[in-house]
């Protein structure tokens, strides 16, 4: 345990013993008060009484201008020589007791708090089990630790050699296609080889900026333990440490063809992620970490700016003009030079693909923290300007979003839109060595850095958990977590698919994060698209995810079966599943393991504040990011807001049978583990954040109830009125056409070979590229409306100034339905003080990473 964790824990031990006598001093002059109350009939001297008692209680450390201004009413009524026999003592009476007894319960609950903090904190080390009864049902979820282990030795300690010449003969014929390809090409490999030098010569590569970037990224990362985080963070803080360490560091960067990985071996560890999947994380050296991690980011950044001026020469990252120029002039004329300009949908979608789904696993700067599997950037991150771009969580939504944006569209003009999914199964541990040096050898990678990549990506691995007479086995294929270097190998072989598919398609686009990927169109392009990706994965030693898999077609005219050489299966998301109507709706199936996995996960949790963690994770974040996020697009449709509560409706039912909802079982679960709290169980102090001295329970309902109303009946309402305003535009121009007040109609050179306005179908025939109405549409579809605003009392107007860290519509909401109960029983719209908290210990309780039970 670092000296941080100690500090903490001792800080948190003395606030408990404070907030422990207070509380007890607070009973003890209750009980004495109430003594003296019970024996004293004359109403002035119960008051002075009251007011001696409160006096000499220990006060919360808040002001309250209303209480103090009472209490100074009342010490200047008993400070008069003759009283005024017409005061309302007995009300003062009221309220004083009423203000002891708010501040007593303060207290009682700033001792519960504590209290369930010192669980959390007194069993954070314990081994988390899951229950026997459970461990069945959730590996029926999912591959058990030891299947899923020996399923990834198979791939990674068994080489799979594949033909490096049939790897260049499939990249030359879609890289070096056409002369502007194979120049855009050999400018990308003279790139490299000046990055190389640049590299070569640099003999400071490591210096204070960069320490910080390669740490700070590092920290954000899954890749180290707790243990080398605190000792990471310690060497980041002491000066001489940093010198030491970016001395030996730039030592090894200048010999880096002695480098070599310790003999012993490095230790492999196996965690479960979100979701109760698995995956095998390197416990590293931590200046090998550094030293990888700066190679890592360094080619990364590199080769990103490398491929997207490759990319930039083609239409695929360029407008792609299918406007002939006749058409062009005739609208001129018809319209006016100025009518129709675009950019277009296609423009939206060009901007939305080069901004969030080209390479996206590859870093922009150094700076830039690079994306996780499941990984949510956190406000701090974006606060340093370590990431500007969307988190892999907010990009899978913005897809799904994208994804039913361009169905809605599709279904509203008549066209078809076949959608396909697939993912490589075991992608990162399966890749093969010979492929990754094949793919960087053809991108102009030398050969002495190919060699250090590949003694990187061999790693001789050992398994701490098989003993002290484990053996150590050399790493054969795939690459390793949370690693730039791994991403910008992985990213590269990706790449030329992605380039592949393009062309092979006529310009449909594959939506890919990691190695999920999608593509949607005409059938015959996807057919097309599949067919390529099957070669692809073939020449480069991969394998379709067959339970990934799927295909859909939406349309209203075609019956006929989908061609028999796409993938069977559906479409999915997360919990959702694409009908051929065009809707998403929900996996029933899938939904209930994942709940039966959620109630295993919770009945294991060793404390209340870990259970509390944990539904907040899984049962609420989890299952809302599995349903396409908590703020859905237009695109949805409202019927979308009625599904996710029918799901966490189900979640409730399924894990509280005997409680009803979340907050009863947590009120019988505090009565049971601190039977010393002897006041009732709020639910303000269930569901309110820490700002205001609760627990911060989520709630989904809460967030659900402000989208009501927010999002359209169903997406055919946009649709319908773009269709309609369409028409209109066209009845105008040609009104105003035949009316000879079109703009630039006199200047016109084009003599149209018929008299009269041209036809509607003509007008519409460019909308994808011109239509301002249909852009204007496409974008409500991808509009994600803001909760309702909640309309705020003069009670929460009022605190919004005082606590910190209330977090937007959510935590308002909150404030606004318990503001009552929190009045009625504290006297104000605060639980608990945070400065009686422990507030380092709940930081540390809030950051660390959820324990799944294995």
């Amino acid at each position: 345990m670092d000296a941080l964790s100690l500090t903490l824990r001792s800080v948190t031990s003395s606030k408990a013993a404070q907030v422990k006598r207070q509380e007890t001093r607070f009973k003890e002059e209750r009980l004495s008060l109430q003594y003296i109350l019970d024996r004293e009939p004359n109403g002035t001297k119960r008051l002075k009484a009251i007011l001696r008692s409160y006096s000499q209680l220990p006060p919360m450390p808040q002001t309250n201008t209303s209480r103090d201004k009472f209490i100074a009413t009342i010490e200047k009524f008993l400070e008069r020589t003759v009283p005024d026999p017409c005061a309302p003592i007995a009300q003062w009476e009221r309220r004083l007791k009423a203000i002891i007894d708010a501040q007593y319960l303060r207290y009682q609950y700033a001792t519960l708090y504590t209290d369930i903090l010192k669980e959390w904190r007194d069993r954070t080390d314990e081994p988390e089990k899951l229950v026997d009864d459970t461990i069945s049902e959730v590996e029926d979820l999912c591959q058990s630790k030891d299947e899923y282990r020996q399923k990834w030795e198979n791939y990674v300690f068994n080489a799979v050699e594949t033909e490096k010449d049939a790897i260049v003969k499939w990249l030359q014929g879609f890289f070096m296609s056409t002369q502007a390809s194979t120049k855009a090409l050999e400018d990308l490999k003279a790139g490299v080889a000046l990055f190389e030098q640049e590299m070569k010569e640099n003999k400071e590569h490591f210096t204070k900026t960069s320490m910080n970037w390669c740490i700070w990224g590092l920290l954000r990362s899954d890749l180290l333990t707790d243990e080398k985080r605190g000792v990471l963070t310690a060497i980041q803080q002491d000066e001489d440490a940093m010198k030491d360490v970016t001395d030996d560091l730039n030592l090894r960067m200048n010999t880096l063809d002695q480098w070599a990985w310790p003999t012993e071996g490095v230790a492999a560890e196996q965690r479960r992620q979100v979701g109760s999947k698995y995956r095998i994380f390197h416990d590293e050296d931590l200046i090998d970490a550094l030293l990888l991690r700066y190679i890592g980011v360094k080619w990364s950044v590199q080769m990103s700016k490398r491929l997207v001026a490759f990319a930039k020469v083609h239409p695929w990252l360029s407008p792609l003009n299918t406007v002939s120029s006749n058409d062009r002039t005739r609208r001129n004329h018809f319209l006016g030079p100025t009518t129709d300009q675009g950019p277009g949908v296609q423009g939206k979608r060009l901007k939305t693909y080069k901004d969030d789904f080209f390479l996206t696993q590859l870093l922009k700067h150094e700076k830039e923290v690079d994306r996780g599997y499941d990984d949510d950037f956190e406000q701090e991150d974006r606060n340093r300007g370590l990431q500007t771009r969307k988190s892999i969580t907010e990009l899978k939504h913005s897809l799904l979003q994208l994804l039913n944006a361009e169905i809605a569209v599709g279904k509203r003009l008549g066209d078809e839109v076949t959608v396909l999914q697939s993912d490589f199964r075991a992608f990162g541990p399966s890749i093969p060595h010979t492929t990754i040096i094949a793919v960087l050898t053809f991108f102009g990678v030398s050969q002495s850095w190919t060699d250090f990549i590949l003694k990187a990506l061999a790693v001789p691995i050992i398994f701490k958990e098989d003993g002290p007479d484990a053996e150590v086995r050399k790493r054969r294929r795939g690459t390793h977590m949370s690693s730039p270097l791994a991403d910008f190998c992985s990213e590269l072989i990706l790449f030329s698919m992605d380039f592949a598919v393009w062309q092979c398609t006529s310009g449909l686009r594959l939506y890919r994060l990691h190695d999920d990927f999608w593509l949607w169109g005409p059938e015959d392009a996807c057919v097309r698209g599949w067919s390529t990706m099957a070669d692809f994965a073939k020449v480069m030693g991969l394998a379709f995810n067959a339970e990934k898999s799927g295909c859909t077609r939406v349309s209203k005219n075609i019956t006929t079966p989908l061609s028999s050489s796409l993938p069977r299966g559906d479409v999915s998301w997360g919990f959702l599943k694409l009908s051929s109507t065009g809707y998403f709706v929900l996996d029933y199936a899938l939904l209930d393991k994942h709940i039966t996995a959620l109630i295993a996960q919770l009945a294991s949790s060793k404390s209340l504040y870990a259970w509390i963690r944990m539904w907040n994770t899984y049962g609420v974040k989890y299952f809302m990011s599995m349903l396409g996020g908590e703020r859905p697009a237009s695109c949805f449709g409202a019927q979308h807001v009625a599904l996710m509560q029918e799901c966490f409706a189900r979640i409730h039912q399924k894990v509280f049978q005997d409680d009803g909802n979340v907050a009863n079982y947590l009120r019988k679960e505090i009565k049971r583990r601190f039977p010393s709290f002897s006041a009732d169980v709020l639910d303000s102090f269930i569901f309110l954040p820490v700002a205001v001295g609760g627990l911060a329970v989520k709630n989904p309902f809460v967030t659900l109830t402000q989208l009501e109303g927010r999002l359209p009946a169903n997406p055919e309402v946009v649709m319908d009125s773009f269709i309609q305003a369409e028409r209109n535009s066209y009845e105008k121009s040609k009104t105003l056409y035949e009316q000879g007040r079109t703009v630039g109609l006199a200047q016109s050179r084009y003599t149209p070979h018929r008299p009269g306005f041209f036809p509607f179908k003509e007008f519409v025939r460019a909308r994808e590229q011109l239509s301002h109405d249909l852009l204007k549409a496409y974008k409500a579809l991808l509009d994600r409306p803001k909760p309702v605003k909640v309309v705020l009392s003069d009670e929460v107007e009022a605190v919004l100034g005082g606590p910190q860290g209330l977090e937007g519509s959510y935590d308002l909401c909150l404030l606004e339905l318990y503001k009552d109960e929190l009045v009625a029983n504290f006297g104000g719209l605060n639980i608990v003080e945070t400065k009686l908290l422990p507030m380092g210990m709940v930081a540390m309780a809030r950051k660390e990473r959820i324990k799944w039970n294995v």
